[in-house]
């Protein structure tokens, strides 16, 4: 049976807050949690299996490893022909050479599509617009509700941080 991804993306944000772990099992892909050290958040890297694996930050915040899960997913579902054996991920969001993994196809362009990748899976506009519509407003509490952090929120919105 072929998955259609976006059909797939679209089903898991029907409600709030996208489960990115169970859009990643639906896609084949594990996810763990490990200590990767205090400069790389995360990586994507292909198994022996031929099968994905996700690795997040287990000291990182909620809020930051479920957008590193979904800046990880983004790579999957578009650099899957440059990933090679596997991408990792400074804090940034940046190919890195920190990690295991120093992949020099994915530059500057590949990582500004994940993370607007990741934006949009976790932050959708129409639910933000429906939050908005219901009369909630507030950066803050729209993040809460979405289960991002403020900032990510202030930056999908266009509005200036205060943090």
């Amino acid at each position: 049976m072929v998955v259609n991804i976006f059909s797939l993306i679209n089903e898991f944000q029907d409600r709030y807050p996208v489960d990115v772990n169970g859009l990643a099992r639906a896609l084949g892909i594990e996810v763990n949690y490990a200590y990767l050290g205090k400069d790389v958040s995360g990586m994507i890297e292909r198994t022996n299996t031929g099968s994905y694996r996700i690795t997040v930050n287990e000291n990182d915040p909620r809020t930051r490893q479920r957008f590193t899960i979904a800046h990880e997913l983004g790579h999957f579902i578009y650099h899957k022909d440059k990933m090679g054996e596997g991408i990792d991920d400074d804090r940034m969001y940046r190919s890195t050479n920190v990690g295991k993994y120093h992949n020099t196809n994915i530059g500057p362009r590949e990582e500004t599509q994940a993370n607007k990748f990741a934006a949009s899976l976790l932050m959708p506009m129409d639910i933000i617009n429906q939050l908005k519509s219901d009369g909630i407003n507030d950066c803050g509490m729209l993040a809460d509700m979405l289960d991002v952090s403020k900032h990510a929120m202030c930056i999908r919105l266009g509005e200036p941080y205060e943090g």
